[in-house]
C-alpha cells in the first residue's frame, strides 16, 4: 500500500465513523451547538463536504480554481464564512448526503496520484499527501467537536498518527502565527499510540522532547484541549512553549479551549 492509499482508507475509515454517528441523528440534534460557537453540528458537517469538493476541483480543475480563487487571507476567511450560512437551511439528511458524497468525489480523485503531485489551493500549493493529511486533521477534528456535542465519546483509533505527524510539521507555522520567531532547536516526539505503540517522530538527538498521550497531543495542535488538562510532558523549554502555541491548522490562531 502506498502512502496515498494508506492516506484515502484512513480518511474514508473517518468519515465513515463520523458519517455513521450521524446516520440516526434528528433535526434536533443537527442543531445542537458545539463547543465552536456558534457553529452547530450541521454548520461542522457543510464545513466539511464544503472542503472535499473544493480540494476536488483543486485537483481536477486547477485553472478554474485559481481564477475563482479570493485574494487575501481576509477573502478566503469571508468565504469559509459563507459557507455556513449558504447551507444552514440544509436539512440533516441531505447534508449527511453530501458530506458522504463529497467524501467519495473526493477518495476517487486521489485514488492511484502520485503522493508527490503538487496542486493548488487557498493557500501556498501543496502536494497530494499533504492535502489528504489535512483533509484527514480537519475531518478528524471537527469530527471530534461533533461527538463531544452529541454526548458520544468519539473512538481512540491509531489513525490519529495523521495528525500527531501533522501537527510537528506544522510547528515553524504555529511560531509564524504568533509573530514569534522560529526555534533554532527541533521538538522530538515520544508519544503513545491508542493501540499502545511508542510513536517517535523528530531527531534522535533533540533536547526538547514531548511525551505522554498521541489522543492528547492530537487534541492540543488542534486546539480541542489546553496542555495545561492533556497527559503529556515536555521536557525543554522549546518544548514547553511550542504546546502551549502548537496548532496543525494554517491561519491565524486559534482561541484554544
Amino acid at each position: 500500500m502506498t502512502l496515498l492509499d494508506d492516506l484515502c482508507a484512513d480518511l474514508q475509515a473517518e468519515g465513515d465513523e463520523l458519517a455513521d454517528v450521524l446516520a440516526d441523528l434528528g433535526e434536533t440534534g443537527w442543531e445542537t451547538m458545539t463547543a465552536a460557537e456558534p457553529w452547530r453540528v450541521k454548520d461542522q458537517i457543510s464545513h466539511l463536504a464544503w472542503n472535499d469538493d473544493a480540494t476536488v476541483r483543486a485537483l481536477t480543475q486547477p485553472v478554474e480554481f485559481l481564477a475563482a480563487k479570493p485574494e487575501g487571507p481576509q477573502a478566503i476567511q469571508a468565504m469559509v464564512d459563507q459557507v455556513i450560512v449558504d447551507y444552514q437551511h440544509l436539512p440533516g439528511t441531505e447534508m449527511l448526503s453530501w458530506f458522504r458524497g463529497a467524501r467519495g468525489s473526493l477518495i476517487q480523485a486521489f485514488a492511484g496520484r502520485d503522493p508527490k503531485e503538487r496542486m493548488p489551493w487557498y493557500g501556498p500549493e501543496m502536494s497530494l499527501a499533504s492535502k489528504l493529511t489535512a483533509r484527514f486533521m480537519e475531518t478528524w477534528a471537527h469530527g471530534y467537536d461533533v461527538f463531544d456535542a452529541l454526548g458520544t465519546t468519539k473512538p481512540r483509533t491509531d489513525r490519529v498518527r495523521h495528525v500527531v505527524f501533522l501537527g510537528l510539521q506544522a510547528l515553524p507555522n504555529a511560531y509564524t502565527a504568533q509573530g514569534r520567531e522560529l526555534p533554532d532547536r527541533p521538538v522530538r516526539l515520544e508519544v503513545t499510540s491508542p493501540s499502545g505503540e511508542l510513536w517517535r517522530m523528530g531527531p534522535a538527538d533533540a533536547d526538547d522532547v514531548v511525551r505522554g498521550s498521541a489522543f492528547d497531543l492530537a487534541l492540543v495542535v488542534t486546539q480541542r484541549l489546553n496542555p495545561a488538562d492533556a497527559d503529556l510532558q515536555a521536557d525543554g523549554g522549546i518544548a514547553e512553549e511550542w504546546l502551549q502555541i502548537a496548532q496543525a491548522f494554517a491561519g491565524p490562531p486559534g482561541a484554544g479551549r
